[in-house]
């Protein structure tokens, strides 16, 4: 049955195929498109392999519950806003964000083959889930990528120097190729993302530090403030001190996010939908390919020339963990936490499916 033995043993590793498989079935199971499906499952499983733990698996749960309520749309296309040869912006109608982000970085791809600068803007995407998933394509065709999603329907962070929640985690994401592994730089503007900071909540587990500041304003590592009314708030990258800057990233990623796309915060939306922006420079129509690739891989080696601390390790660039990680557990499996497992068991059994099968390490 669902509950496999093998699913709880300490070293049960799993094949990243047959993980995208189930995903896709469960959530073909409750109503999603084919299609859509393989394309979601296929994001959270690409997020087990870089290592991001909170938008791997742990959201197959979530969306589950957010398709059995009708809040990601089934059935329905995008709509097309505005289309200016180098720009598009699409209205996705809250269809499955990882179907819809494989249709834009296609669109985006032919465009900028021909193109210095495509731009594309989409209102209303369902959850689109980890950033650094969809750079890859992107980055190994040579292309310059920004990526950023907001949910206009969650308000999580609070101003600097405030402690009522106006603002959300406000991912944003680089994809910067060089002549060997590229960069992926992934981050929120703040210290954590929500779904991190659920998955905490979730676990009974208070955060490594206070991260957080609770109603009254006071600093906490408790995540359950943010799930309390009124709610507690999560502090901008650079915490109470240089927060500033964390909250100056995080404006400039709601305009690009939600006001570019022309769906945001005033119109007072529910909290399924995601305003998207993304943008490729093509540097062989700039200033040159092999400059740029020899600019940014001279950057690379400086970085990783530099000395360090005593007792440091040597410095690592952004993405170089994830890459070494997806690649190891391409081939060896992914190991999945207990938490995840629980919440992918339960709904095997309600949506009567069997576990993969495990291997044990």
């Amino acid at each position: 049955m669902a509950s496999s033995e093998t699913a709880w043993k300490n070293g049960a590793l799993y094949s990243h195929i047959d993980l995208v498989s189930f995903g896709s079935t469960a959530l073909q199971r409750c109503g999603m498109r084919a299609k859509h499906a393989d394309q979601v499952a296929a994001r959270m499983v690409d997020a087990e392999l870089l290592g991001h733990r909170s938008h791997g698996l742990w959201l197959l749960a979530t969306y589950l519950e957010r398709l059995k309520a009708g809040n990601i749309a089934t059935v329905g296309e995008v709509r097309v806003l505005s289309d200016t040869d180098s720009a598009f912006s699409w209205h996705a109608n809250r269809l499955p964000g990882a179907w819809v982000m494989h249709r834009a970085i296609e669109e985006v791809i032919e465009r900028a083959a021909s193109r210095a600068v495509v731009v594309a803007t989409i209102a209303e995407c369902s959850h689109i889930g980890c950033l650094q998933s969809y750079l890859l394509p992107l980055v190994e065709r040579n292309l310059f990528v920004t990526l950023s999603a907001t949910n206009a329907g969650i308000a999580s962070v609070a101003p600097f120097g405030g402690i009522d929640p106006v603002l959300t985690t406000n991912p944003i994401a680089y994809g910067i190729p060089t002549r060997g592994e590229p960069i992926l730089i992934d981050q929120c503007t703040s210290l954590g993302s929500n779904s991190f900071f659920t998955a905490f909540a979730d676990r009974g587990e208070s955060l490594p530090d206070q991260w957080l500041l609770d109603a009254n304003g006071n600093p906490t590592d408790d995540p359950k403030v943010l799930a309390q009314n009124p709610p507690g708030t999560v502090l901008p990258l650079g915490g109470l001190e240089f927060g500033y800057k964390g909250f100056g990233l995080g404006l400039a990623v709601e305009a690009l996010t939600l006001a570019l796309p022309g769906s945001g915060r005033r119109t007072n939306p529910d909290k399924f939908g995601q305003g998207v922006f993304l943008q490729v420079l093509n540097p062989r129509l700039l200033g040159g390919l092999d400059a740029f690739l020899d600019e940014t891989t001279h950057l690379a080696d400086a970085c990783h020339a530099s000395r360090v601390r005593p007792g440091s390790p040597p410095v690592r660039l952004p993405g170089e963990r994830a890459l070494a990680l997806r690649r190891k557990q391409t081939s060896e499996g992914i190991a999945l936490a207990d938490d995840v497992l629980a919440r992918m068991i339960a709904w095997a059994d309600k949506l009567e499916l069997t576990m993969p099968v495990a291997r044990i390490a």
